[in-house]
């Protein structure tokens, strides 16, 4: 039996089946070696061969098929290439600070740290550090805002649906629809 199964015939015991999927695979991870901070909700992760490596501040969000990567699978062309380096390994640590967000399928390399309160887009490959209050994106990521910028120029988009239970959530979404705003050019 797999997993989700499992997990789904413990949510009638249990009320938020969402709760229970963030402490379970925030305890796996902390099993695993990964330190967390408080607060985190993770979906579907991969912490690498070195998760002790990995340190996670609080209220962070990882989403599903995000990858941790703490050490360089190039090396293997390296030590055939040059014998000196026949041993030789390049790892590296990953630091996620306080209050981030990283969307689905990023790619976070070895040797990188994330300040607080920063989102990574979906799809980012995370190949060097940024400094709190960053939104950042792209394959290589780079820059793309900083935090305050991004919340102002979102504004037109939000709606407020975290009060309402799913099915009012879903009720309200389809009846306003028509006037949920596009982003702007």
């Amino acid at each position: 039996m797999n997993i989700n199964k499992i997990l789904s015939r413990y949510h009638k015991y249990l009320g938020n089946k969402e709760k229970y999927y963030y402490k379970y695979a925030v305890a796996e991870a902390k099993q695993m070696g990964v330190k967390v901070g408080e607060g985190c909700r993770f979906f579907s992760t991969n912490f690498s061969s070195e998760p002790y490596l990995i340190t996670i501040g609080n209220n962070v969000t990882i989403t599903v098929g995000v990858r941790f990567i703490t050490h360089d699978g190039g090396m293997w062309t390296v030590r055939k290439a040059r014998p000196e380096y026949e041993y030789a390994n390049i790892v590296g640590k990953i630091v996620i600070g306080d209050n981030v967000f990283v969307g689905m399928d990023s790619l976070l390399l070895p040797g990188i740290s994330i300040g607080d309160n920063s989102i990574v887009a979906a799809g980012s490959v995370v190949t060097k550090s940024f400094p709190s209050n960053s939104v950042i994106g792209g394959n290589p990521a780079r820059l793309i805002t900083d935090l305050d910028t991004y919340i102002d120029r979102n504004k037109n988009l939000y709606v407020n649906t975290l009060n309402l239970s799913e099915d009012k959530k879903n009720e309200y979404i389809k009846k306003e629809v028509h006037n949920i705003p596009f982003r702007k050019k």
